[in-house]
């Protein structure tokens, strides 16, 4: 079984200068010390003409390295970007609150020697049982494994997977176990086994009760195929669909939220013990658990991996900003993540910035707008799944042209997309990244589609015009009533991650054009059962799907919760086949340039037709206590997590 070393795809080279410019505090920084560039060939395997992706490493003076023997085979090219440049107090050339030149101390930190306290922000809940919607807490704080993680630099690397094979026509994915490797709590080795039950449980396409974090992904990748051990210490994946982030994504710690856990534990102790008992492989080992309250957890000694350099790694669940703020200042809590508004004045005070060099969307879901009749894959009458039946002006029918009486000369379709174009022109982005974040966020427009990508095109935003938004609203029959009236509109706001207070602002400046928005408020699990059961017509603000800002804008980062083929699993609470087809396109694409050419009309549908809308990106980042903390290299995250993997931290 050969070895292979998979590529970082485009877009992940970035994130190295991101991170080193926020973990220095947005400080000047001179050029990278390393820059992977790539080297593409064509050759045969087995009468195909496929890519092989070459790494090298330059380094400055002129030196360059080319790592022999380690080459990824696959159809979908990967490269990487021009050397990223260094920018003074910026995160993706957007602005972050300066750092000030007057620092004063931080305080003395009240954590014992050897321990840190982390703020575990709105709620701590986690669950030890494959297919649970919570696996992902574990795996951030490093109690869970996955199969890869990402190293420094963004490159997938084995965490319990010691090596790997992709079939040549991609229809198959063998991965040999790391021997050796033990649970917690003496419930023996890891094996295929594990992986296996794990998998499967956590698939959507093979056990229908699942709810994991991104299960429209795994039905995508693996459909209702089971996952088999072969061997001991060999898993077996047969592939539905390619995916060429089938590694960093899908299979790595940075990604989905299913993580590998204790099928004896299981079998012994039953569900609900192992839901709050978590039994996995990684650093840290849970010592105390209590939902919404507190984790602690234990180094475990000697592990196979990665042996923390603390003893102990403490989560607390503040779910208050200011309550987090005073504990970061009292020295009570040595990291926090803060509202971005706040973080000059927490610099002033002596706090660092750290972070893993991720960012985050917050759009908005036009729910109800499932467009498809059929199931993409398997062809099936979705049937009374389909939500529109009754006329709301922000959801489309794209069969009867006249239902809900549009306009003379307007369709239905055309009528919802003017109101939703409408909604997204009243939104004052830059208002909200001035007052919400001290300007350290910056506009998102399309789902998905960041604007400092080189990648973005200015014709694709609706920058803030509400004359033209009102206007856009008349033409669609929607008039002011007596008492200024146009709808009444049901608007979900999530609580946590920041959705909440750009929520809450969206609401008022869509009262200010007329709309009778109705919002309530409540944790984000009130709301999913009506994304996987695919009856969600209320309009909701969340970061889910699209990924993050620095996802590679070649990546297929849509067409799996945004359509049906991932039926099962978890929804944006829109379905529309032709996000299925861009993201069928693009994974078949061997050309980068032609990838990109797909993504582009992927963004050119998105903004015309607008079925999800772009508030504002943000960088995610945290302050940190420098008395307490020397150092956390993190890997980088190719989604949203701000602080994962604690067992780099180095203390005082």
């Amino acid at each position: 079984m050969s070895q292979i070393r998979l590529i970082r795809a485009v877009g992940l080279l970035a994130l190295s200068a991101i991170a080193a410019a926020i973990i220095a505090a947005c400080s000047s920084s001179s050029e990278p010390e390393v820059v992977i560039q790539t080297v593409v060939v064509e050759k045969e395997v087995k009468g195909d003409t496929v890519t092989v992706v070459e790494t090298v490493i330059v380094k400055e003076k002129g030196e360059t390295i080319i790592e022999k023997g380690e080459t990824v085979i696959q159809t979908v090219v990967v490269e990487a970007t021009a050397a990223p440049v260094a920018v003074e107090e910026s995160f993706y050339g957007l602005p972050m609150p300066s750092v000030p030149e007057d620092v004063g101390a931080a305080p003395a930190p009240q954590s014992a020697a050897g321990e840190i306290v982390v703020r575990g922000g709105l709620e701590l809940r986690g669950s030890g049982v494959p297919g649970d919607s919570s696996g992902g807490m574990f795996t951030n704080v490093s109690v869970t494994e996955k199969l890869f993680m990402t190293d420094e630099g963004g490159n997938s690397v084995g965490q319990v997977a010691e090596s790997w094979e992709l079939a040549d026509d991609l229809s198959s994915l063998s991965i040999k176990l790391k021997e050796g490797v033990q649970f917690h709590g003496g419930f023996g080795e890891l094996t295929a086994a594990d992986v296996a039950w794990a998998t499967n449980m956590g698939n959507p396409g093979y056990n229908p009760e699942s709810a994991t974090d991104g299960g429209s992904n795994w039905v995508n990748f693996l459909g209702d195929n089971e996952v088999v051990a072969s061997e001991t210490y060999t898993v077996k994946y047969t592939i539905d669909s390619f995916d060429p982030r089938w590694a960093t994504f899908i299979l790595g710690q940075s990604g989905l939220g299913l993580s590998i856990t204790s099928s004896a534990a299981y079998n012994e102790k039953g569900e609900d013990w192992v839901r709050d008992n978590v039994i996995g492989t990684g650093p840290f080992e849970i010592a105390k658990y209590s939902r919404d309250d507190v984790l602690e957890l234990n180094a475990v000694k000697d592990h196979h991996r990665k042996t923390p350099a603390i003893d102990k790694y403490i989560l607390r669940a503040i779910p208050d900003d200011a309550v987090a703020e005073a504990a970061l200042q009292t020295g009570s809590v040595d990291i926090s993540d803060v509202a971005l508004r706040n973080m000059t004045a927490l610099q002033e005070a002596g706090f660092t910035v750290i972070g893993a060099g991720a960012g985050s969307f917050h759009s908005i879901s036009f729910s109800g707008n499932y467009w498809e009749r059929t199931n993409y894959k398997t062809g099936e009458d979705l049937g009374t799944n389909f939500t529109v039946r009754h006329s709301l002006p922000w959801v489309g029918d794209p069969e009867r042209d006249t239902f809900g009486n549009p306009p003379e000369g307007m369709t239905n379709m055309e009528r919802a997309r003017h109101v939703r174009t409408a909604l997204s022109l009243a939104i004052d982005r830059d208002l909200i990244s001035e007052v919400l974040f001290a300007g350290a966020a910056w506009p998102n427009y399309v789902y998905g589609a960041d604007i400092n990508n080189p990648n973005w095109q200015d014709k694709w935003a609706t920058p803030y015009d509400t004359k033209r938004a009102e206007a856009m609203l008349d033409e669609a029959g929607y008039h002011r009533d007596e008492d200024g009236i146009r709808f009444e509109m049901p608007f979900f706001i999530r609580i946590g991650r920041g959705d909440e207070e750009i929520g809450t602002a969206v609401a008022g400046m869509w009262r200010e054009i007329g709309i009778d928005v109705q919002d309530w408020k409540a944790q984000y699990q009130t709301y999913r059962p009506n994304l996987i059961g695919r009856t969600a017509t209320a309009p909701w603000i969340h970061s889910a799907g699209a990924e993050s800002p620095q996802a590679p804008w070649d990546w297929p980062v849509m067409g799996n919760s945004e359509c049906s083929r991932g039926r099962g699993g978890f929804n944006i609470a829109i379905e529309i086949r032709e996000l299925c087809e861009f993201y069928d396109a693009m994974v078949a694409e061997g050309d980068i340039d032609k990838r990109i050419e797909l993504r582009n009309e992927n963004v050119e549908f998105l903004a015309h037709w607008m079925p999800v809308i772009g508030t504002v990106a943000r960088p995610n980042v945290a302050l940190a206590n420098p008395n307490k903390l020397a150092s956390w290299d993190m890997p980088l995250s190719v989604r949203e997590a701000a602080l994962h993997h604690p067992e780099f931290i180095v203390l005082k």
